[in-house]
């Protein structure tokens, strides 16, 4: 693509038996790992980010593999970062075939009119979180960078196919074999309504996406995450024969089972201490999220995303007769503890 430059290329550092992982920069989040299973026929869990499909392409060449070897390409779900790259896929990796959540592609449709509804879902957190025209203005400024740069990019790429098709559509329980190995699939909602994750049969590897990081993961509910789809998610991996985790980001966690029962347990924690909070006083949605996570988040690359995961705890609350709406200036909030009300 035109806007490739590349000083640096990742390595693609093996992880098991013909197994890799490419960690891929982007501009939303924390580098995208890109997993490689170089079998018979080679196959790519995610694809990453369209603008940086050269450096995967590269990437690639350091195991012999390229693009154009690629035989299979499993999405864990349909964000930008996981696979905006499927967009230019038929012409770089042609005897490819694309696998996704059955539903996904049609859901999505044109993938440039889905990013502008993800990005007015996105501002319409801001909008909730913060009365102040000026720190508002900064925060949408901010969120509206990233996506421009996408826009700008796609806009300029011939090559590029603006309908999400994918060639296979998986439900749960679909085996696809891929040389001397079998992939797996589960239905893992939460994070959002099409999270899959894939897995090796017999091996016990499973490719969490962003269900499972390092710390956290968002959920955004103000687009088709769910908090309750979460945690039986979570609950449901427990029960899995897991030896190895790999996710869409950060390192693989030594424990995978510790790893899922610490997010479990770091939603709740989150969860208790909104409770806690409305219990004592009136909260918009930005203070809850510096009260519950810390003062650095405001400035960092997640601070979207914790809006996203407390207004998900926040929605829940409200659908149980917990919390209650304050309209103080719509859409800017704040939110009250119904005094009375089961606290369960």
């Amino acid at each position: 693509m035109k806007v490739h430059h590349y000083s640096d290329i990742p390595p693609a550092q093996e992880i098991g038996e013909n197994l890799f992982k490419i960690e891929i920069p982007q501009p939303f989040y924390a580098d995208n790992n890109v997993y490689i299973i170089r079998d018979e026929e080679p196959a790519l869990i995610d694809s990453g980010y369209v603008q940086n499909l050269g450096m995967l392409q590269r990437s690639l060449a350091h195991i012999g593999l390229s693009l154009k070897k690629i035989r299979h390409i499993f999405y864990t779900h349909e964000h930008i970062d996981h696979i905006s790259a499927a967009l230019v896929m038929r012409y770089y990796a042609r005897r490819a075939r694309l696998y996704g959540m059955t539903g996904m592609a049609e859901s999505v449709g044109d993938y440039i009119n889905f990013i502008h509804i993800y990005q007015r879902a996105m501002d319409r957190l801001i909008y909730k979180a913060h009365a102040d025209r000026a720190v508002r203005q900064k925060e949408l400024d901010r969120g509206r960078a990233g996506w421009a740069r996408f826009l700008n990019s796609v806009n300029q790429e011939v090559k590029i196919d603006p309908r999400l098709r994918m060639d296979v559509e998986l439900v749960e329980g679909d085996v696809v074999t891929i040389g001397r190995r079998e992939i797996g699939f589960i239905h893992t909602p939460g994070h959002n309504r099409w999270h899959l994750t894939p897995y090796i049969l017999g091996e016990g590897v499973y490719f969490t996406g962003d269900l499972v990081l390092q710390n956290i993961s968002s959920i955004y509910a103000e687009i088709d995450g769910n908090l309750a789809d979460y945690h039986n998610s979570l609950n449901r991996l427990m029960q899995l024969p897991i030896k190895r985790l790999l996710p869409a980001h950060g390192p693989e966690p030594e424990d995978p089972r510790k790893a899922v029962k610490l997010i479990s347990k770091t939603l709740s924690l989150l969860q208790r201490g909104l409770m806690r909070r409305l219990k004592e006083n009136d909260f918009d949605l930005s203070e809850l999220v510096i009260q519950a996570i810390g003062e650095k988040v405001r400035d960092s690359s997640h601070y979207v995303t914790a809006l996203a995961t407390i207004h998900a705890m926040l929605l829940q609350l409200i659908a149980e007769g917990h919390v209650e709406v304050i309209e103080v200036d719509p859409p800017y909030e704040k939110y009250r503890w119904r005094n009375g009300v089961n606290d369960g």
